[in-house]
């Protein structure tokens, strides 16, 4: 019989980006092959943010959706034993999608750890005090679950250094990309002048400051290039907008804060170079959708990024507002033409998750 999995589906439901993204594609995924059968759950207080045919929800998945707060779980649980995988029937195995787990009565339990920014007090990428919850919680993770899947190699590397993991209780899972190619673009809103384009939360570890002198580099050279910024403001924004404000080039950057997906595909085949210095990685989807869709990528090679660029990517110091405008000056210079490199598919990444999951239960 096909196994019966239960998936916490939460950030799916209230995250357009990163963590619901990956929960998103692979549940359709998995629902596509019908490999394995899935129970959904997905009780919060709030509403979903998304459509059901955003979520891509079909008849093959259960999604049980109570209005009750996630808080509440855990001392639900401690008073009458009951855990969430209760609320969905019978199941061989839960699978945790974020470090805040919950509680769970029977089921052999399994979770995906996507990185480790909370490593060393957040290295100021995100609050001090946020970073300890996070590194208390993915701790908590690797004590209770049987096994642990991450998104790339350069987490289980971290994983085994900073929290002394077993690596034969690690799952590589890479993530999926083409999810970009079934969007239809929407080009009313793609700057009709050459722009260099970022995606990313805006915050210190995007690298944003930095990229924006790079900017100043280049049009001083003589580059009339603008720049589009796509994503909503994070942790410590301030730093960039204060450097916006200060910045000769500032005339020339706009700030996207929130697009939808199909503007977001439209300003990737249209950019001159999509431009990408963040300092840390779990996976990092921007670079591989813009490779995806055709454009130039200049990016860093930190975290995981050096394992899953595409060959034809740039790579830079993303240190160097230097490196930065010269790996763009070549980016511009080069023949764009079609890339041999393969986008990771959902497909496949769903087929390393199920046999994670077969793993984990053979085990118990």
């Amino acid at each position: 019989r096909r196994m019966r999995v239960g998936l916490d589906y939460r950030p799916a439901l209230v995250n357009r980006e990163g963590i619901g993204r990956a929960v998103r594609e692979a549940v359709r995924a998995h629902a596509a092959a019908q490999e394995a059968e899935l129970a959904l759950f997905g009780s919060t207080l709030g509403p979903a943010r998304l459509t059901r045919d955003e979520l891509g929800l079909s008849s093959v998945t259960r999604l049980s959706r109570l209005r009750l707060p996630s808080k509440l779980w855990r001392p639900l649980h401690a008073a009458t034993g009951v855990g969430a995988d209760r609320l969905l029937g019978r199941i061989d195995l839960f699978h945790h999608t974020q470090p805040t787990t919950l509680p769970i009565a029977r089921a052999v339990e399994t979770a995906t750890l996507w990185d480790c920014l909370w490593k060393a007090g957040g290295s100021g990428w995100i609050a001090p005090e946020v970073a300890e919850r996070m590194e208390a919680s993915a701790r908590a993770v690797v004590e209770r679950c049987a096994r642990i899947q991450v998104p790339s190699r350069s987490v289980a590397d971290e994983l085994v250094e900073v929290l002394g993991v077993d690596p034969a209780r690690i799952d590589l899972v890479p993530l999926g990309v083409d999810h970009v190619l079934r969007v239809a673009p929407d080009f009313s809103r793609v700057p009709s002048t050459p722009f260099l384009l970022t995606a990313a939360r805006v915050d210190p570890r995007k690298n944003h400051v930095v990229a924006l002198r790079a900017l100043e580099i280049l049009r001083d050279r003589g580059h009339d290039l603008a720049w589009v910024v796509v994503g909503p403001p994070g942790h410590a924004a301030e730093r960039f907008e204060e450097a916006l404000a200060r910045s000769r080039a500032r005339a020339v950057v706009d700030w996207r804060r929130t697009v939808p997906d199909a503007e977001l595909v439209a300003l990737y085949r249209r950019c001159e170079c999509f431009v990408f210095p963040s300092l840390g990685e779990g996976y990092g989807f921007p670079p591989l959708e813009a490779a995806a869709l055709g454009a130039p990528v200049v990016s860093s090679d930190a975290g995981s990024l050096a394992e899953i660029l595409p060959p034809e990517a740039h790579v830079i110091d993303p240190h160097s507002p230097e490196a930065i405008a010269g790996a763009v000056d070549r980016a511009l210079g080069g023949d764009r033409r079609a890339s041999t490199w393969e986008p990771p598919s959902w497909a496949a990444s769903a087929e390393r998750q199920r046999a994670a999951w077969a793993r984990a239960v053979e085990s118990h």
